[in-house]
């Protein structure tokens, strides 16, 4: 009986750099490549496709046909050309020899072809076929870099935009007729708009991207907005109307604006952010941690409403959170714990979590809830805007000096030029500026607009210490408010003239219904501080008693007037 050898197992190779020339489509180099496989009885065990790489760039797919061909789970890889395998050279070839060498060392011969240049790696001219086509595709490679590299050098020079546009932004025609120019995005730029103003409101990145993914509003490249590709948005140059630019061997994500003839960062195109802003953006950026954890790293557990507010009546130590085990229904139950470790504290306290938040926040919003929001915010009249400027400028002309063939003259002239600018900026006397800004919301509001750092912000500023919890009474189940010692600022006994209560109606008749948020800095981002001013608490400091009699009044006119109605 004759045994028949199974057929190859060959691998298709489909590969083009921009999807355009029909001639060398990927349809077409799979049509040809599949007719090989046909008229060579060999079986099609894998096709991988990479369209639209960059020659020079490394790709994931050709490096699993070339582990396939290694680990003997293939025969053959066929290519249309040579240079759709690889133009990167010497090392390419190299790599795709080793394993046809180990192939064939190990008695299982392994093969490549190249179908339109007539090339296969078991032919005798094989090996000074392949190194002529590598080194000739490289040098093609370079020479298309080299026009690249030329014409965008053109298109900076002429101020023409070359690429995908920031997002906020779009392509036009040029108003010279040739190339592209950007034109703010209506519909992207009020996004960004929202998110600077949030950020410089205070608001975290994590609150920024959950705003904007719950309203639907997606990224470009991504199903949804993170923190990190917020603040990498916010960074960027492009926001202020620059025209940026990469230089070679920097990374994709470094790019930087071009500088005019007096160094500074040239605006070309409209500007979404003020270089005040951008400024105030990269400090707060700079200082809040969720801003710059790296895409896909995932947030931290969540602290709770009350972390680090509250404290042990025993001993003194802040209560932590801590989880029960999982209960019937699933979930665990939260608690405050003191922190004291073990034997450090003779009645350690603890208190159910969601209880407690409940109660504050409630005491919280019944107090200060439908009272508008100010914020007092300082500033200098220091242009931090120039300064910032200047410094970027310095940055950029330092990077200049570093690159092979700079003009080190001229370029340490104008480094002088930019420091001197910066001492003249930084010697303007600086004064302190306070202004009182209306936000357009109440308390109740801002607390939804808030997640829980934010929450816990408004709560901690009326607050002039630590929540004491006391020790519960054995058996009890609920919330005992007579365990908490909540230190309210407008319960102070020096937080109010009692004077204001002589005629309380008298006293709140002409009063603005707000409370201050009184923020502190040169500017956002903001910590909250909030002092509020002994008149806005008056009509909060009635007695329990005086509270239900208030609401018993309302209660009983709002019952007469149904009645006169029915």
């Amino acid at each position: 009986m004759i045994k028949t050898s199974a057929p190859k197992r060959v691998i298709l190779y489909l590969r083009l750099s921009v999807s355009k020339d029909e001639s060398v489509s990927i349809a077409n180099q799979n049509k040809e490549l599949a007719a090989l496989a046909e008229r060579e009885g060999w079986e099609i065990v894998a096709t991988f496709t990479d369209d639209g790489l960059s020659g020079g760039k490394p790709r994931e797919k050709a490096d699993k046909a070339l582990r396939m061909l290694r680990d003997n789970e293939a025969d053959v890889i066929a290519v249309y050309k040579f240079d759709r395998w690889s133009r990167m050279g010497a090392r390419a070839v190299a790599d795709l020899q080793d394993v046809l060498d180990a192939r064939a060392a190990n008695h299982s011969p392994a093969l490549f072809i190249a179908l339109s240049d007539g090339l296969r790696s078991d032919s005798p001219a094989w090996d000074i076929q392949v190194a002529l086509m590598a080194a000739l595709g490289r040098t093609e490679r370079q020479l298309i870099r080299s026009r690249v590299a030329a014409a965008r050098k053109y298109q900076r020079s002429t101020f023409r935009h070359s690429g995908e546009p920031a997002y906020g932004y779009r392509t036009i025609p040029h108003p010279d007729g040739k190339g592209r120019a950007l034109e703010l995005h209506p519909e992207e730029s009020a996004v960004v708009r929202r998110m600077v103003d949030a950020v410089l409101d205070g608001a975290t990145g994590y609150a920024v991207a959950k705003m904007l993914n719950a309203e639907g509003i997606k990224p470009r490249r991504s199903e949804k907005w993170t923190a990190p590709g917020v603040a990498d948005l916010l960074r960027r140059d492009a926001l202020l109307g620059y025209m940026t630019h990469r230089r070679p061997g920097e990374n994709s994500r470094t790019r930087r604006p071009i500088l005019g003839e007096d160094g500074l960062p040239v605006q070309v195109w409209p500007a979404i952010v003020t270089p005040e802003e951008s400024a105030q953006l990269h400090a707060a950026l700079a200082r809040r941690g969720d801003w710059n954890k790296m895409p896909g790293a995932g947030r931290t557990r969540a602290s709770r409403l009350l972390s680090g507010l509250v404290e042990c009546a025993t001993c003194g130590r802040t209560m932590r959170v801590n989880y029960t085990d999982k209960l019937k229904d699933g979930n665990r139950a939260a608690r405050y714990v003191c922190s004291a470790p073990a034997g450090a504290c003779p009645a350690k306290v603890s208190i159910h979590a969601d209880m407690l938040e409940k109660h504050l926040t409630s005491e919280f919003l019944n107090v200060a809830g439908k009272l508008d929001v100010y914020e007092v915010r300082e500033s200098t009249t220091r242009n931090v805007g120039d300064l910032a400027q200047v410094e970027q400028a310095i940055a950029a002309t330092a990077a200049d000096m570093a690159a092979p063939g700079a003009d080190i003259a001229f370029l340490a002239a104008r480094m002088a030029e930019l420091h001197a600018r910066r001492t003249a900026l930084e010697a303007v006397p600086v004064e302190t500026l306070t202004e009182t800004v209306a936000t357009g919301e109440t308390f109740a509001e801002a607390w939804e607009n808030r997640d829980t750092a934010g929450r816990r912000k408004l709560i901690s500023s009326a607050l002039s210490r630590r929540v004491v919890v006391k020790p519960a009474v054995k058996g009890s189940r609920k919330l005992d408010a007579t365990r908490l010692d909540i230190p309210w600022q407008w319960t102070e006994p020096d937080a109010i003239d009692p004077a204001h209560f002589d005629d309380w109606e008298a006293a709140t008749e002409n009063q603005p219904n707000h409370a201050r948020e009184r923020i502190c800095g040169t500017g956002p981002p903001m910590e909250l501080t909030y002092k509020p001013d002994a008149t806005d608490f008056r009509r909060w400091l009635l007695t329990d008693a005086e509270r239900t009699v208030r609401a018993e009044e309302e209660r009983l006119t709002s019952g007469d007037e149904d009645n006169g109605r029915v």
